[in-house]
């Protein structure tokens, strides 16, 4: 299928496709944005290939002139702050490609052990040094992000990417936001697989013709979720199975966590501050990640 053209305002490495193999018929991953295929890059004859991530928006309608305009314009703006990111902590952009769909595909390194909500149900009981170190990266990966500006938007287990070397990536960051503002009837920016972690004020009714867009106070209450999750190895809201039940629970002011056990008070008190309500008392992320350093600093004394 070939691709739409996109004119990307900043300079992206375009990778043939000839040069991309799929490494099985169907995608990876099927998602609320779109689809991510494994494929394998033959870069040259010289070097090894490459394992990496093709990250496509599903349109499945090209007719819809309009909404294709609107979803390409958000691709373009994705791209452009997604090529200018660099940091341990933030899933890199190789660059793009065509016939993966109908709009130009992002290709990205293939991160071996997948997302933080899988290999949590992997190995559900991880030492509190791995915990807090992977609260760390999370933190860290966030505080870049913040520092440039940027809120992530739909921060969840599933956009938290582990590499081979246990490094923690941050993907997705503004996708959300992309495809809501551009009216994509495949997203929706309160997807069932994100509302565990969604601060309560991103359910207020937003006034007609306009959207609640993240902030990063809300980030961080989406951070406080996967940090407590690790800490007490459970889902926020676990004890509800139907993602409705969690929206009327957030709704009604009920607390994500409402019993924790096996957690340090200080690090309890700290986290349940970054989930708090009330968005002036969460913490910024930039004192969050000086929080649990110290935290790591004190389990080597």
């Amino acid at each position: 299928m070939a691709s739409l053209q996109v004119d990307f305002k900043t300079p992206l490495k375009e990778i043939p496709v000839t040069e991309l193999k799929k490494t099985q018929d169907s995608a990876d991953y099927a998602g609320g944005f779109g689809d991510v295929w494994k494929c394998t890059w033959y870069t040259s004859s010289k070097e090894p290939p490459l394992t990496v991530a093709i990250k496509a928006v599903r349109v499945t309608d090209r007719s819809q002139t309009e909404l294709l305009a609107k979803t390409a314009r958000g691709i373009r703006r994705e791209a452009y702050v997604w090529a200018n990111l660099k940091d341990d902590h933030i899933l890199s952009l190789h660059g793009i490609t065509s016939g993966f769909g109908v709009l130009p595909a992002f290709i990205s390194s293939w991160m071996t052990k997948g997302s933080l909500d899988n290999y949590l149900k992997q190995k559900p009981t991880l030492l509190i040094s791995r915990k807090l170190d992977m609260s760390h990266q999370i933190a860290s990966g966030l505080k870049y992000l913040h520092g440039k500006g940027i809120v992530h938007g739909d921060l969840t287990p599933t956009n938290v990417l582990i590499n081979s070397d246990d490094k923690l990536c941050l993907a997705d960051f503004g996708l959300s936001m992309v495809l809501a503002e551009s009216g994509n009837p495949t997203f929706n920016s309160c997807h069932a697989g994100n509302v565990r972690w969604m601060a309560p004020e991103m359910f207020a009714i937003p006034e007609p013709g306009k959207l609640t867009k993240p902030t990063k106070p809300a980030d961080v209450y989406s951070y406080g979720c996967i940090m407590l999750q690790l800490l007490c190895e459970k889902e926020p809201y676990f004890e509800l199975v139907h993602v409705y039940h969690v929206m009327a629970a957030k709704w009604k002011g009920t607390e994500p966590f409402c019993q924790l056990t096996g957690v340090d008070d200080g690090r309890e008190q700290y986290s349940l501050r970054c989930v708090s309500a009330d968005l002036n008392a969460r913490p910024r992320v930039q004192e969050i990640v000086a929080f649990i350093k110290a935290e790591l600093k004190n389990l080597d004394i």
